[in-house]
């Protein structure tokens, strides 16, 4: 499992840089954002860590990463998106970025006006439209089990009169605009390609059958998926067409495909060994930073015995986060170390309160002190239990990820140590822990990263309106299963700050909820990490590392060697 989606943006007033990328291998290509020539240089294949199930990008297919970073930012184009220092800016889409300066922002009513480039077609030569942005905007809100409707549902008109000025009118102020029709993971659907109207599940399963991104996608099953470049594309031409991407969800396989040179490059999970391989061959080379993705131990609230406090508050007692970094990260990552905020990273703006979780250290003593007090009997196993129920947990994640299969075996042993039993039960990939299992609530413990930009806004992961359940076919993200109204109230009001030093407080406030609740457990800032063969390929690899755009997102501007 590579990171479950999550959405998050930062308002267009707010400039902050992501942590610098830290190099491994020979030495350094430039790293500089470029655009492509379209220098036909041939064939590319490229190694998935987690092979995307399906592709439809508004329902739960979308939760899974690598849906993006494989098929859909090389495919479809967004308004806005994150450069690598972390800031927002207009994609080729448009002609400039909207702003209070140019009158494309205003706050009073709240609107966007969003000036499409002349020159935007989709692959069939017509035009990307204002109407493509109205349908994206009801195929949101549409979709049966659409995944994210944070923002969308502010939204109460969009204005068409003029083909190439898509004016969005909010009912009130939002500062996460950024995301909506963009950011990390949303795009502008053609409107055209959906004659049945704006609810789109069960369609776009397995093909995108359009493009108004550098690349098409020609062909989608489980052994491999190929992009071929778009001639109808009006940004920089790719050098590299076709582009094969093949699954290589075993982390030791998929290192051992780049090292033999099966595939070019890759962006793989940090593990005990990572490092040492990668660096065993001299055409390899890695880059390594710390983005706005955060690992942890996430629960599910609503499954017994989790929804009972304290048995949370032994359980993070009983998690030894400081072996699982040192162990298992530092030998990737040496800068790593625990994180203890709620839902950021330490780097990335003020949001972080990085004492939140601080308290929290490995102390099996005290998490048995707190099981009895709950009325929890030893047993003569060593494993707590309570009415006839022994404390035992289902923790979960995919197969063959080994850095979190390594971190199921230190904590199923350090978990034992307190009296709390681990039942691993994993699933394969292509997974359906990111379309089913999460979404359903059918787990009790899992691990996962979260994938942010730089902005703070959580509402999509943390509000009680955002829980899936059968009622609204599973639309939302909030996997915790958490509500706290007053926490969410927090969340909404900060939503309607466009200010950062408003916005602030209010963005601790949620964070200290979600301490108060013991929702979820960080574990570290995820090391990103894109690895490559210098003898196949060369230009600005890496260059989006630190993002959560992923190592392949300017995969147009990769050059021959």
């Amino acid at each position: 499992m590579r990171t479950l989606r999550f959405v998050a943006v930062v308002a267009s007033l707010l400039l902050v840089a992501v942590a610098c990328g830290k190099e491994g291998g020979p030495s350094a290509s430039n790293n500089a954002v470029t655009g492509g020539g379209g220098q036909n240089a041939g064939p590319l294949v490229l190694g998935a860590e987690q092979f995307p199930e399906c592709l439809n990008p508004i329902d739960s297919c979308a939760n899974a990463s690598w849906e993006d970073w494989a098929v859909v930012d090389h495919v479809l184009e967004k308004a806005m998106t994150i450069t690598p220092q972390g800031t927002f800016e207009a994609t080729p889409l448009l002609t400039e970025a909207p702003t209070l300066a140019n009158g494309d922002l205003t706050q009073n009513p709240f609107s966007v006006k969003y000036k499409i480039n002349p020159k935007a077609v989709w692959d069939d030569g017509t035009p990307v439209t204002s109407k493509d942005f109205e349908f994206t905007w009801q195929a949101h809100m549409k979709t049966k089990g659409s995944i994210f409707t944070t923002g969308y549902d502010k939204i109460t008109s969009v204005d068409t009169t003029d083909p190439h000025t898509a004016i969005v009118h909010y009912s009130q102020i939002y500062a996460d605009w950024p995301d909506n029709f963009g950011g990390n993971t949303d795009y502008v659907l053609k409107a055209a390609a959906f004659p049945k109207g704006p609810d789109i599940s069960g369609q776009v399963q397995t093909n995108i059958p359009f493009s108004d991104g550098p690349y098409k996608l020609t062909s989608f099953n489980k052994n491999e998926l190929v992009l071929t470049a778009n001639d109808k594309w009006w940004g920089p031409k790719p050098n590299f067409s076709p582009v094969t991407v093949v699954p290589r969800t075993d982390s030791n396989t998929e290192v051992t495909s780049l090292l033999s040179g099966e595939v070019s490059a890759i962006y793989p999970q940090p593990s005990v060994t990572l490092a040492q391989r990668l660096k065993s061959n001299p055409k390899v080379k890695y880059r390594v930073g710390g983005g706005s993705s955060y690992e942890g131990v996430w629960l599910n609230l609503a499954k017994a015995p989790l929804n009972d406090i304290k048995v949370r508050e032994a359980l993070f007692w009983a998690t030894d986060r400081e072996a699982v970094v040192n162990t298992i990260i530092k030998p990737s990552d040496p800068d790593a170390a625990v994180l203890n905020c709620a839902g950021w990273v330490p780097n990335v703006g003020p949001w972080c309160d990085n004492t939140q979780f601080a308290n929290f250290h490995y102390d099996p003593n005290q998490a048995k002190s707190i099981l009895t007090a709950d009325g929890y009997k030893l047993g003569s196993d060593g494993i707590f239990a309570k009415n006839g129920q022994r404390l035992s947990l289902t923790f979960s994640t995919t197969t063959g990820n080994k850095g979190r299969e390594d971190t199921e075996a230190l904590l199923k042993e350090k978990w034992k140590a307190a009296g709390i039993e681990m039942v691993v039960k994993n699933y394969n990939s292509p997974s359906p822990i990111f379309t089913d299992i999460l979404p359903k609530g059918n787990f009790q413990v899992a691990e996962y990263a979260q994938v942010a930009s730089p902005d703070p806004g959580v509402t999509s992961i943390y509000a009680c309106d955002q829980i899936p359940s059968a009622a609204n076919q599973y639309a939302g993200q909030n996997f915790s299963f958490w509500c706290n109204q007053q926490a969410t109230n927090v969340m909404k009001q900060s939503d309607l700050q466009l200010d950062p030093a408003k916005r602030l407080p209010l963005i601790k406030q949620v964070g200290a909820f979600v301490r108060q609740d013991l929702v979820w457990l960080p574990l570290y800032q995820k090391p990103l990490i894109t690895a490559w063969r210098t003898d196949k390929i060369g230009g600005p690899i890496g260059a989006y590392n630190e993002t959560g755009l992923g190592g392949f997102y300017n995969l147009y501007a990769w050059t021959k060697p």
